[in-house]
């Protein structure tokens, strides 16, 4: 009867390790894809007929950007992994959680605006980009689309 209670009570401590889990999963497939993203922006900026030194810049630094985000999302689902290992029983069989959980610096919340900032910085990147390339469509004088280029135009200034 004693253990089934302690397990009762590591369920909820087990579920938000699983959800934390599955979150930095969810964010760091996220990441690689911006990473892919940076690199296909920046071999497209360095060769062929865009080439940009600005955008080149740009791009690169979100690449370096998104590979600390990326070392530091393998790091927090390490930790995460290694606390989950750890909050089980200790020899009494009594739960480890309080005193795993107490060495933990950051909260949720903390992490939350860390990772909303990031995405802030993500997307302001993103509009910069969005910006420059209109930019580049304006000087350049080849046939652009007028109604096209006017539209993209509007919409980036509602932003």
């Amino acid at each position: 009867m004693a253990t089934e209670n302690q397990d009762k009570s590591l369920e909820p401590l087990s579920l938000t390790c699983d959800q934390r889990l599955l979150s930095l999963e969810r964010q760091l497939e996220i990441e690689l894809k911006v990473k892919a993203g940076a690199e296909n922006m920046i071999q497209m900026y360095s060769t062929g007929p865009m080439r940009d030194k600005k955008l080149l810049g740009e791009a690169q630094q979100m690449l370096a950007d998104s590979k600390a985000k990326i070392e530091y999302i393998k790091m927090r689902r390490l930790k995460a992994k290694q606390s989950q290992t750890e909050n089980g029983l200790d020899a009494e069989g009594k739960p480890k959680g309080e005193a795993a959980n107490k060495y933990n610096l950051e909260t949720p919340v903390d992490v939350r605006v860390e990772e909303l900032i990031h995405r802030l910085h993500v997307e302001c990147r993103c509009m910069e980009g969005a910006k420059n390339a209109v930019r580049m469509l304006q000087a350049n004088k080849v046939a652009v689309d007028k109604k096209y280029l006017q539209e993209v135009s509007v919409e980036l200034k509602t932003f």
